[in-house]
């Protein structure tokens, strides 16, 4: 693509450089933000990847990459500096005065500054990432908007949900969903107009087809057959926005359906990836709220009928939790364990023939991982601020997820290894999922871990040989995340799904 001169075009007024390169942000695909990232470096353009120059405040600026961050050897090194200024300033001071118990019991009381918070540098990423998102406006403002697949294509994608993300959202009843879509693919060819059909469904039928293909590797996704050859970003954008002109035209927020909330389950592992977490939110609390209006969230000896089958209902509500107890931003969860009484999923029985493995597994450790970080963040809210009792917070939380992986399946187990274990090799032959899952249950728990005993690090940098336990699992929990995420052999699309 020829470069015009700059003064061919006229620079556009911005408050904030983009980050994203100039030819990711012309193809409207996702950049990595690197330069040269790594969209241009496969397509062989690495020398003319650069991100745009815009007027802010009427300077000429393009956005520029901070200092490398220093690395762990200078950063140990910087903390043996400053242990060794603040032992000198001690041995300076002399003998220190004597604290009485009155004024230890003020200190114990006085730690208000205490509390499960993400931290400003989460903070800053989650406005970075709806700031820099690349939803405009939407691309299906009405019905003849929507790019509809042909049969092959459908299959295709309905399978790969079924296989990839079906276990991750839990939204859908397997084959019924699968019957149900090859019969309305069927019907678009006797010409059924969509504007006829079940609006509600059609929302959960785009808001699959559209994860499954955000969720593919490249290869995969371009052996498609796609609608007139457009890009595959195009294209599962357009049913993203499908899936939300259904809604609406479902009337979701008045006219309670089972439908719409299987959908936005769906649409909850997309938010994030499309940057368009504010709308991801307020879909997410709305399903919440719908599924309470249909009674997802009680004992089902007090409702009359059900929409989905007994276990698929619970799952789905269980997803909805997850996905609200573990968003960890600033925001108080919208709902409390006090607001409903629904069982953790189960395992069928009889467990599945040929020596397969059930993915709900996975399903159930999220669940009590969710649980766990609730109760963590709601006594750190609501209870005493003294510093023994967050201590005993922190361990207790810690102490919770322990527990939970030593109820895993060996196939699950964060030590496991398929290499050396010809059981669990067998069973990743046959189900190749199950090492994504290994992989995911690890980073989930090394990430929480972090977040959890990061709340004690006031305590640790001014006591450090008190609190140096503390200090120890959070540093070595982000580098074990480190380290994982630049050894995973994993696809990359895998890293997507939370």
């Amino acid at each position: 693509m020829e470069h015009r001169s700059s003064d061919a075009v006229a620079l556009r007024s911005t408050q904030r450089a983009p980050r994203s390169c100039l030819s990711c942000s012309s193809r409207k695909v996702k950049c990595d933000k690197s330069v040269p990232c790594s969209r241009c470096i496969k397509r062989g353009q690495a020398e003319s990847c650069v991100r745009e120059m815009v007027l802010i405040r009427g300077q000429v600026t393009t956005w520029q990459d901070g200092p490398e961050p220093p690395t762990y050897q200078e950063l140990k090194e910087e903390n043996h500096r400053l242990r060794r200024e603040i032992m000198a300033l001690k041995s300076r001071e002399g003998r220190r005065p004597t604290i009485n118990p009155a004024q230890a019991q003020q200190f114990e009381n006085s730690l208000d500054d205490v509390e499960y918070t993400p931290g400003e540098l989460d903070d800053g990423l989650w406005e970075s990432l709806a700031s820099e998102s690349n939803i405009d406006r939407s691309s299906v403002l009405n019905w003849a908007d929507i790019i509809l697949p042909d049969e092959d294509t459908s299959k295709k994608l309905v399978e790969f949900d079924r296989t990839w993300n079906s276990w991750v959202h839990y939204a859908l009843e397997y084959p019924q969903f699968k019957d149900e879509c090859d019969h309305f693919v069927s019907s678009l060819e006797k010409v059924l107009a969509l504007d006829k059909a079940d609006v509600s469904w059609l929302a959960l039928y785009f808001s699959v087809l559209s994860t499954a293909l955000l969720m593919m590797e490249d290869n995969e996704a371009q052996s498609l057959q796609l609608p007139n050859d457009l890009p595959m970003e195009q294209v599962s954008r357009n049913w993203y926005d499908a899936a939300i002109f259904c809604l609406h035209k479902a009337d979701f927020l008045r006219v309670a359906n089972v439908h719409n909330v299987q959908a936005i389950a769906v649409l909850c592992m997309t938010f994030n990836n499309r940057g368009d977490s504010e709308m991801g939110h307020h879909l997410r609390v709305s399903a919440i709220r719908i599924a309470q209006t249909l009674r997802l969230g009680q004992d089902n000896d007090k409702r009359e009928g059900q929409h989905l089958s007994i276990e698929a209902e619970r799952r789905l509500w269980w997803t909805l939790v997850i996905c609200e107890w573990l968003n960890l931003t600033h925001q108080s969860p919208v709902i409390d364990e006090s607001d409903f009484k629904v069982s953790l999923p189960s395992i069928p029985h009889p467990a599945p023939q040929g020596g397969l493995v059930d993915p709900v597994h996975y399903h159930i450790f999220m669940a009590r991982t969710s649980q766990v970080i609730y109760t963590f963040r709601i006594s750190l809210k609501y209870g005493s601020k003294s510093l023994n009792n967050v201590v005993d917070i922190v361990k207790a939380a810690d102490e919770g997820l322990a527990s939970i992986i030593d109820t895993l399946p060996g196939h699950l187990q964060p030590e496991s290894d398929a290499v050396t274990n010809t059981e669990i090799q067998a069973l990743e032959a046959t189900q190749p999922w199950i090492k994504w899952q290994r992989y995911d249950l690890t980073l989930v728990l090394l990430h929480l871990r972090m977040h959890i005993n990061r709340v004690l690090q006031n305590q640790w940098l001014s006591s450090p040989e008190e609190y140096h336990w503390a200090r120890t699992v959070s540093v070595t929990s982000a580098m074990s995340l480190i380290w994982i995420n630049r050894s995973w052999d994993q696809p990359a699309s895998t890293r997507k799904q939370w």
